[in-house]
């Protein structure tokens, strides 16, 4: 028996949201773009993607839909949705970009990054 590492993912995700540090960001809302990162292991070749990124894309928007306060937050949630949703997921890297941040200079992003690795007594 041998068991396979994979890693599947999406890159620049575009959502528009009600998230930022500043009042005034929250209530005005810009867009943001998402990077995901997914690993796991499987034992047999299936026909059937494991993990399905368009569940990914739906956990993404649905997090999105809801006000927040800072990107580092949110790309922890996402993280840890993205685990408890799949069992045999091993490790999880998400990039949450601010298009555009308020930085007092053109940037054409800020971002927060995180990467979550499942326990091994989970």
């Amino acid at each position: 028996m041998h068991r396979t590492r994979r890693a599947v993912g999406l890159c620049g995700i575009e959502v528009y949201g009600h998230v930022g540090y500043l009042p005034e960001e929250r209530k005005l809302g810009r867009r943001f773009r998402v990077e995901v990162h997914v690993e796991y292991q499987v034992n047999e070749l299936g026909r059937e993607p494991l993990i399905d990124y368009r569940e990914i894309a739906t956990l993404v928007r649905e997090r999105f839909s809801r006000e927040g306060y800072l990107i580092e937050h949110i790309a922890e949630e996402l993280a840890q949705a993205i685990l408890d949703r799949w069992a045999p997921v091993e490790k999880v890297r998400l990039r949450v970009h601010k298009i555009h941040p308020p930085v007092g200079i053109l940037a054409e992003s800020a971002y927060a990054e995180v990467e979550m690795v499942r326990s091994a007594a989970e």
